[in-house]
């Protein structure tokens, strides 16, 4: 539901000399609308990033460029007002999973997707944000988490499991912190990933950690949202805990979370090394503190947006499959760079679920045409999308696959 925004003429807002160098390198060719995932199922010229970045370019030409301003005076150019927000919040917020594909299509080298961060900074600031983003946002600020669970209940699928130690995992000091996520913590379907972790480094002997009810969400949501002024609180006391803990490594089964952490923590953690599940896997396997038994089934595996294309991990996932014996991994044409997107990325679940669920749908097509018998992926939000657009399509996290593999949990 969109915000009720008053016809108002907007308060003078600040475009940096980074941002007005990128907007004035964009010719608007609009190669970026055939990356855009969105773009693909709705067809709407709307939601192309070109269109999306509009609001961006209109507020640089009235307020930055002579010509524009002149046009603006003139009435050649409706002046822009609060009640435009309206449209500019139904197409960067319910149709931007926020993947990045657009800027590795810009011949121009145009950083479109932090172009549109931008846009929703704008957003939020002048009270755009979408109602459902504003409620996640209270979510947070009152539990820590996005699905506003109590707080005490974030580490609550470790009483499930049948072989939890009496600690329950959470240890004062550890040299590893397993950060395991909102969505990892709260989501049934995904618990499952954080329950195959933590036995695989039981198995392996590391030495690790939960941060339990300690443990808050990571702010990547309220950064998607335009409100990383709103996270900072999270990000202290996230720190803190890795701290408090003497860990010298977080690990992640999320990349939205590692992402974030690489983004807005490194600086506050320094000597800190933060992973991805797969990378910490990669270690442990080389290392012979995980024996991998047969798997014989063919996977696809799909790049997840924040691990690849944004995060920079496309190897250690693949080098980790292709270390179980028999398992038969078959690449989908569109993968590292140029990877699929799964659509539920960049808050937009919370907005629009029926736009994630068509271009969950569009990419499992495209997965299923590799003819892989399974799909393989490193993001629990993309393994929930993309498993329920499967329609009983096996789709497991690589986590799973290798506790399988590992012997640590059942088929």
């Amino acid at each position: 539901m969109a915000t009720d925004i008053k016809n108002t003429t907007l308060p003078k807002i600040p475009i940096g000399g980074w941002v007005a160098a990128q907007l004035e390198a964009c010719v608007r060719c609009g190669i970026c609308a055939g990356a855009c995932p969105f773009y693909a199922v709705l067809g709407t010229p709307q939601v192309s990033p070109v269109w999306k970045l509009e609001l961006l370019q209109r507020l640089y030409r009235q307020r930055h460029s002579l010509v524009g301003r002149i046009a603006a005076a003139l009435g050649l150019e409706k002046r822009l007002t609060a009640a435009d927000l309206a449209a500019w919040q139904e197409y960067n917020f319910a149709a931007c999973s926020t993947c990045n594909r657009c800027s590795m299509a810009c011949p121009m080298g145009i950083a479109v997707g932090q172009l549109l961060h931008q846009v929703r900074d704008i957003l939020a600031e002048q009270g755009a944000a979408p109602e459902n983003l504003l409620k996640m946002k209270a979510s947070v600020q009152a539990e820590k988490n996005v699905f506003g669970y109590p707080a005490y209940e974030r580490a609550g699928w470790v009483e499930y499991m049948d072989a939890a130690p009496p600690d329950l995992y959470m240890r004062s000091q550890a040299e590893i912190v397993y950060f395991v996520g909102c969505v990892t913590s709260f989501a049934p379907r995904t618990q499952r990933i954080a329950e195959a972790f933590v036995q695989l480094l039981e198995a392996a002997g590391v030495n690790f950690t939960l941060l339990g009810e300690g443990e808050a969400c990571c702010g990547f949501p309220l950064r998607s949202a335009g409100m990383l002024a709103e996270a900072q609180a999270l990000i202290q006391a996230n720190a803190a805990a890795v701290q408090a803990a003497g860990a010298r490594t977080v690990v992640f089964t999320c990349p939205a979370c590692r992402l974030m952490w690489l983004e807005e923590y490194a600086r506050l953690l320094p000597g800190v090394r933060l992973l991805h599940a797969s990378e910490l896997l990669e270690e442990l396997i080389a290392e012979g503190r995980i024996q991998l038994q047969p798997v014989a089934h063919s996977f696809t595996y799909h790049d997840p947006c924040d691990l690849a294309r944004t995060g920079g991990v496309y190897d250690p996932p693949r080098r980790v499959l292709q270390a179980i014996p028999e398992l038969r991994l078959v690449e989908v044409s569109e993968r590292r760079e140029n990877g699929l997107c799964c659509g539920g990325g960049g808050d937009v679940e919370m907005v629009a679920p029926h736009n994630v669920r068509a271009v969950a749908q569009q990419t499992v097509g495209k997965l299923k045409a590799t003819g892989a018998e399974r799909l393989a992926t490193a993001c629990p939000q993309c393994l929930r999308v993309l498993e329920q657009a499967g329609g009983g399509w096996p789709a497991l996290d690589i986590v799973e696959i290798v506790a399988r593999s590992a012997g640590v949990v059942d088929e």
